[in-house]
Order: structure tokens, then sequence, then C-alpha cells
């Protein structure tokens, strides 16, 4: 039985995350406008956490993670547009290398 090709991946996999994201900011954004409670555990929030992944351990380590996360996510969609790269060879046995075939045979004689 042949190897069915895997499915290329949707190109519009990333907008779903990215307008989910989104929604959530603009969500946050318009809550901290309108209510000063709102404002004030956003701003206090942000700050814990930047002082939290900020620490230096923490920065790196995320840093990297960051990166490598970045590197995956370029390789990924790469492959998705290239293709994996895999090659096929076909290698021939050594009695089909010796057997000359006949009309070969005639030509040079």
């Amino acid at each position: 039985m042949p190897a069915s090709e895997p499915t290329p991946a949707s190109s519009s996999g990333w907008l779903e995350p990215v307008l989910w994201t989104l929604a959530f900011v603009i969500a946050a954004v318009v809550a901290a406008v309108v209510n000063e409670t709102a404002r004030e555990i956003t701003l206090q929030g942000l700050a814990y956490l930047f002082a939290f992944v900020t620490t230096p351990f923490l920065l790196e380590a995320s840093s990297v993670f960051i990166g490598l996360c970045v590197v995956f996510a370029i390789n990924g969609r790469r492959i998705a547009k290239e293709g994996d790269g895999w090659v096929v060879m076909e290698v021939k046995k050594p009695d089909e290398l010796t057997s000359v075939p006949a009309e070969s045979q005639e030509k040079a004689g």
C-alpha cells in the first residue's frame, strides 16, 4: 500500500490565537479605561509580572525559551511551505548493473 503524503497545515492556523489574544487585550484595555479599580488591578498585575519576569534566572530562561519558540515557528512555516525535504534514493541491485539491455548490445556490435 503506498504511503499517503501528509496534508499541509492550514495557512491560517496562526490567525485564531492572534484574534483571541487581541480580543482579550482589547477587553482588558476597555475595562481599565472604564473602571478605576480595574485600572489599578491591571497596572499592579503588570508591575508584578514585569518584576517576576525580569529576575536574573527567569529573564535568561524566558529569553532562551522565546528564542527557541521563534526558531521552531519559522522552521515549521518553512517546512509547510517548501516540504519536508526528504529524498528517496533508488538503489539498483548489482545484477541490474551488470546486465546490458539488448538494444544497447545491438548498437555496439
